[in-house]
């Protein structure tokens, strides 16, 4: 169970005169299907949706319970992103988000796929923790939705189902499970149709495993349902062909709770043969609705649900909500800050539309390790001071191409006028900037090289925690909650406790320990506990 902390209300729906919006095109990487909308987004909190497009790719198919996706997935994944951006340039788009869910975020091999994208399509993909995923599915359905009363939300995807209790105006609680129509098909079905003892046990677990949103959703006294996204949408569509109204979609349905269970309780007793006959039913989903219909049959039984509606917006809504309170009024944020090298840092950072949270969270890391290893490099107060402002700038690079940012964020650094900084100290945080990813320093590397000796060896022992902190933020959505850092004669062992998964925070440290094992020449070992 996750309690969504306080956010600030929604900028008015106010157009300014004259603003021309930034055109976004935002990417759910989902268990099942991959989903792309083209955006114009708005600094005043509005934004409208130009195109969609939606490939059923099926990347957790057979993988979910191995945790590893397969090679074909995987080439499913990434020509369906090939298309995605092809559609995106062609509207012009200006800028990518995109957010991986269940099947990458769970993957020990997520981050290889991440990896592959970047390196053959340019493309930058976050899996985001669940906890994410349920704030940015509120932020999508609020805006189309209006919920006065406290209403229980619900997204199943294939990897995991999201559970929202809330109104238009406050989330009261969120969680996200391990309860997507994928996970439970393979884990419980295997008949056709679903034998008896198979769908008790699948019915039990579901309640077992509910129990705490059941109790949330009868203390806020919820009778209704906002469902989204695929298993939902499904369902409804095949109510709405069998006995609602043609004239109206199904997210113009006002649908009664009890009612539905009889085209729950069908899906639920058909066999895959009828399942492809059904009108409105997604023909790649047949396979896994059954388990899909089961657990929304569970919840409109046991919370006596009267109503269920289906909401048009969902994760990728939330995602555009998301992009515009990154990018809001970067200027006045850096009015809190009077020291004039720290206030310079910050306005480059906010001037090239940098990720603060993601900077902040690197840096943080980045430092705990300069002062755990303080025996190795013999550095003083003011070489950890150039590495927190290399950390807060390391990613500004994107602000010209995602390509070889880390190269981007050095010219930037060294040309931003820094105002209060030496030049040597610009030379320093630009150069422990450009070494956080990337190769390591060589010959080649002229401007490194002209560094005098003693500079060319702080940059290294200074990006060596850079690179390693990095890493450990592979997602950029601050999954690693806690560091140990324990430096022994020949290992520098971190232990690290997550909010969600961590195998990608594993994954990504252990590909960025490089060049601390070459500067101070010890071996990195990574573990989670907790």
């Amino acid at each position: 169970m996750i309690e969504l902390e306080h956010r600030p209300e929604a900028v008015p729906d106010v157009e300014t005169p004259g603003e021309a919006p930034v055109r976004v095109c935002v990417i759910d990487l989902g268990t099942n299907s991959f989903h792309a909308e083209i955006v114009d987004a708005r600094a005043n909190g509005t934004f409208e949706v130009l195109d969609k497009i939606k490939e059923m790719v099926q990347l957790g198919e057979q993988g979910l319970a191995r945790h590893r996706l397969a090679e074909d997935a995987m080439d499913r994944g990434v020509e369906a992103l090939r298309r995605i951006r092809i559609l995106a340039e062609g509207w012009g788009a200006e800028d990518y988000l995109a957010f991986a869910t269940s099947a990458v975020r769970e993957a020990v091999n997520g981050g290889d796929f991440i990896e592959r994208i970047r390196e053959e399509l340019g493309l930058r993909v976050r899996p985001i923790s669940g906890q994410k995923e349920a704030e940015l599915i509120y932020e999508g359905v609020r805006r189309a939705v209006e919920m006065p009363d406290p209403t229980l939300l619900v997204d199943i995807g294939g990897g995991s189902t999201e559970f929202i209790v809330a109104t238009s105006e406050e989330a009261f609680f969120a969680t996200s499970l391990k309860l997507g129509a994928a996970r439970m098909t393979e884990q419980f079905v295997s008949t056709d149709p679903v034998e008896k003892a198979e769908f008790k046990a699948l019915r039990a677990y579901y309640r077992k495993v509910l129990r705490p949103i059941l109790a949330v959703a009868r203390e806020y006294g919820v009778r209704e349902i906002v469902g989204s996204s695929g298993t939902m949408e499904n369902i409804a569509q095949v109510f709405v062909n069998r006995e609602g109204d043609p004239r109206r979609t199904i997210y113009q349905h006002v649908f009664d709770g009890q009612e539905v269970r009889r085209i729950t309780k069908s899906l639920m007793r058909s066999t895959r043969a009828e399942r492809e006959a059904m009108p409105g039913l997604d023909e790649k989903r047949v396979g896994q609705v059954v388990a899909g219909a089961i657990l929304v049959d569970v919840l409109l039984k046991d919370l006596a649900v009267e109503r269920l509606r289906v909401s048009p917006y969902a994760l990728r809504e939330g995602m555009a909500v998301h992009f515009i309170e990154q990018n809001y009024r970067r200027l006045e944020q850096v009015a809190p800050y009077a020291d004039v090298r720290r206030r310079s840092v910050y306005e480059l950072g906010y001037r090239c539309q940098w990720e603060e949270q993601h900077a902040r969270h690197v840096t943080d890391l980045a430092l705990r390790l300069f002062d755990a290893c303080a025996p190795l490099h013999g550095l003083a107060a003011a070489e950890r001071e150039l590495l927190e402002y290399a950390g807060l700038l390391h990613d500004i690079g994107y602000h010209i191409s995602r390509r070889n940012h880390h190269k981007h964020a050095l010219y930037l650094i060294k040309n931003a006028d820094l105002r209060g900084f030496q030049p040597e100290e610009i030379d320093v945080m630009a150069h422990v900037a450009r070494y956080h990813r990337g190769g390591l320093p060589k010959d080649k590397h002229l401007e490194f090289q002209a560094l005098s000796k003693a500079t060319r060896q702080t940059v290294l022992k200074l990006a060596a925690f850079l690179r390693l902190a990095e890493g450990l933020d592979r997602s950029h959505f601050q999954n690693v909650q806690h560091l140990a850092v324990d430096l022994g004669k020949k290992v520098l062992t971190l232990r690290i406790e997550t909010a969600s998964d961590p195998q990608l925070d594993l994954w990504g440290a252990r590909h960025h320990a490089d060049l601390f094992e070459h500067v101070y020449g010890l071996v990195v070992r990574v573990e989670a506990v907790g």
